[in-house]
């Protein structure tokens, strides 16, 4: 596995953690479903952002 492969894997990884533990503490905190899906969001994002540079990246060569 490359190394770009790996971190976009983490990072989805990361992403789909952010928001599941930002819905399983919603009893403990009251705002934490919001912060967890806005982070989990963002996360995701960037992951986009980065393998689409990556893969830019790969056909220019």
């Amino acid at each position: 596995m490359h190394k770009q492969q790996g971190i976009t894997v983490l990072l989805l990884m990361l992403g789909m953690v952010t928001i599941s533990l930002g819905m399983a503490f919603k009893n403990v905190f009251d705002y934490s479903p919001i912060v967890g899906w806005l982070l989990g969001t963002l996360i995701l994002i960037a992951n986009s952002i980065y393998t689409g540079k990556n893969m830019k990246k790969e056909s220019n060569t």
